[in-house]
């Protein structure tokens, strides 16, 4: 494993979500390559359920740069979400980046990847529970291995840098990805 693609669904580029995943990419093992998308500067637009994905080749035919990620996707080991909650869900253009994830269902080359997420909210973790379940339903959906989730107590920029409890659950995820990929 070496391919880590790195989804942020947060509008603010030095924001909370921001600063955790860097603390995450800070802390991997040389061997492993992470590349951050993001999702606010891309044009992905909404799933219309068109069905086309369930057709022919299962692809999306949605013209738009969700078919740049979708190589991406297909190319990685490892995908980690994070998004600030907004009304105890994900942010809007981390959904549409769900919702665009239809096609592997039915061609299933999701099977097997893993997948964690980074998630700061206002109140912490107690905010995050429907989030986390919506994710790991989709990740059981897609067959991919749900690696666990980061959670901070999080509201204004700043807020992650003393939530010292989320940087040890950072340091715990990196070394559930380092000892996958030190066995793989």
């Amino acid at each position: 494993m070496s391919n880590i693609q790195i989804f942020i669904g947060s509008p603010r580029k030095k924001g909370n979500t921001s600063y955790l995943v860097q603390k995450f990419i800070n802390s991997l093992s040389g061997k492993l390559q992470a590349e951050i998308n993001f999702l606010y500067d891309l044009n992905i637009q909404p799933c219309t359920d068109c069905r086309n994905c369930k057709k022919g080749n299962l692809v999306c035919t949605v013209q738009d740069e969700m078919q740049g990620l979708y190589e991406k996707i297909d190319q990685s080991d490892v995908l980690i979400f994070a998004t600030p909650i907004y009304w105890f869900g994900p942010s809007a253009q981390m959904k549409l980046l769900i919702d665009r994830l239809r096609p592997y269902y039915g061609n299933k080359r999701l099977k097997g990847k893993k997948a964690a997420l980074i998630l700061p909210a206002g109140t912490g973790e107690a905010d995050c529970d429907l989030t986390i379940e919506m994710f790991k339903r989709t990740f059981n959906a897609l067959e991919i291995e749900y690696l666990g989730a980061v959670t901070s107590k999080a509201y204004d920029i700043g807020d992650a840098e003393k939530d010292h409890k989320a940087l040890n659950e950072i340091q715990q995820l990196v070394a559930r990805i380092n000892a996958i990929n030190e066995t793989n």
